[in-house]
């Protein structure tokens, strides 16, 4: 991966983070979602494609239930953001489909043998506050706030790796973790990244490849390594907001704070959350921030 991919180019996420660090309002993105606009547009395709299905009312505009399940739409809502409106419909329709009655799923990979499976294994980041209610899924500890587990990749989806499937592959997890970020490396080879730009310098960069990995870039130093190339640093702070983006800028950035900020303003919006936790990396070591440079973030 060469630095010329690091296309110089301003996107919406961009201005966002800009109107963050010069303190200007950030146009409010979930209007048609906490009104309920959305959540009636939601319905109204339920009622098309499953007329049967009884829908509750709910209070809550950002969610739908319908007989015991709760339907949280913030994720669906900020994911058409990025869909023209051709492909709207089509994108809300195969997000219910798992939710419906009368969707048939799809076959558990868990029966598969593990050299099978092998070329679609990755790895994945999560919040450790979602994995206590999942002790199924194999994980192990990656920083305070995020853990490291694993996923079998599918065109449209993953499907994650759980205990009983490692016990049945009867394989060490080590080589599990082993193949899966070479995997992700070997797919991470094309992957493009945002650079802003202040004057001649490089300001700092948004990696958002669209491919769900982003987050999970963190556990790959040659691909980190990239990043702080590109922004001409010895060493840069690094940010996972959401399983789409990565954020990075230099540690001796004078905008560091305001940088801080607006990972968690990303996070808290979603979609798909992980976390505003900051690490450095100095060309051959990922870290967590110490107490005192945690300080000089604002944190």
């Amino acid at each position: 991966m060469s630095d010329a991919r690091f296309a110089v180019r301003f996107c919406r996420l961009a201005v966002v983070i800009l109107a963050l660090i010069v303190g200007h309002a950030v146009p409010g993105w979930a209007d048609a979602l906490r009104d309920g606009r959305f959540r009636d547009e939601v319905v109204s395709i339920i009622h098309e494609i499953r007329p049967a299905a009884v829908i509750i009312p709910d209070a809550d505009p950002t969610q739908i239930r319908i007989g015991e399940r709760t339907i949280a739409l913030d994720n669906l809502y900020a994911h058409l953001r990025n869909i023209a409106a051709s492909g709207r419909r089509r994108e809300i329709e195969s997000f219910l489909a798992s939710f419906l009655p009368g969707s048939g799923g799809t076959v558990c990979c868990a029966s598969a043998t593990y050299e099978k499976v092998k070329p679609r294994l990755r790895v994945q980041l999560l919040p450790r506050d979602f994995l206590r209610e999942h002790p199924e899924l194999v994980q192990r500890p990656f920083s305070t706030t995020l853990a490291v587990v694993y996923v079998l990749d599918e065109p449209k989806r993953y499907r994650y790796v759980t205990r009983d499937m490692v016990a049945e592959w009867g394989v060490d997890l080590a080589a599990v973790e082993a193949v899966a970020v070479t995997n992700l490396a070997e797919a991470s080879q094309d992957v493009a990244a945002e650079l802003a730009v202040d004057g001649d310098q490089p300001f700092y960069l948004l990696s958002r490849s669209g491919d769900d990995y982003d987050a999970a870039r963190l556990l790959l130093p040659r691909f980190l390594d990239e990043l702080r190339k590109a922004l001409k640093a010895e060493s840069i702070v690094v940010a996972a907001p959401t399983r789409g983006l990565l954020m990075a800028w230099p540690s001796d950035s004078t905008k560091h704070a305001a940088l801080a900020v607006a990972a968690t303003k990303l996070m808290n919006e979603g979609p798909y959350s992980r976390s505003d936790e900051l690490f450095q990396f100095d060309g051959r070591n990922l870290r967590p921030l110490g107490a005192t440079e945690r300080a000089g973030h604002g944190r």
